[in-house]
């Protein structure tokens, strides 16, 4: 785990967002340290509405988010349409990315999202990556014990 957390910076209000906001807070080593909207008063009242630490910066734009020397990765629930242009646009300014799904409109516009995290040097990550992480085989192995935790519905 990271000596000092990751701070996240978030590009939009969507909805999926708050799901993963929590998410974040949750974790003992990330947080929310930035979320960005198309107007200043969207994203004031999207943090106060999902109880962002008081420390997070609230910007009007998203480039002011991936312009923030202190925001380490970006999570971008924009819809798909823009995602190329937002995780180019990060990657250049060397934020990690994670892009929620799906990724990209075509197979052109993928390539152009990983070939930018590459030659960045950032991480990328997309929103159902878990799914296929080895890790996650084990988890359900874990759950799947009716004798420890009965049968689970959900």
């Amino acid at each position: 785990m990271a000596d000092t957390p990751i701070r996240i910076g978030i590009l939009g209000c969507a909805d999926i967002a708050r799901k993963v906001s929590r998410a974040i807070a949750l974790s003992p080593n990330t947080t929310i340290h930035a979320i960005g909207s198309r107007s200043i008063e969207k994203a004031k009242r999207y943090a106060s509405d999902n109880n962002y630490p008081s420390t997070a910066k609230i910007y009007g734009s998203y480039e002011q988010v991936l312009d923030d020397p202190d925001v380490d990765a970006v999570y971008v629930p924009l819809p798909t349409s823009l995602h190329v242009e937002w995780v180019l646009l990060a990657a250049q300014k060397k934020k990690h990315v994670l892009l929620e799904k799906p990724v990209a409109l075509n197979t052109s516009e993928f390539d152009q999202i990983i070939e930018a995290c590459e030659s960045n040097g950032v991480q990328f990550m997309d929103g159902t990556m878990w799914m296929h992480h080895p890790r996650t085989e084990k988890m359900r192995e874990f759950l799947d014990d009716s004798n420890r935790f009965g049968q689970l519905k959900s």
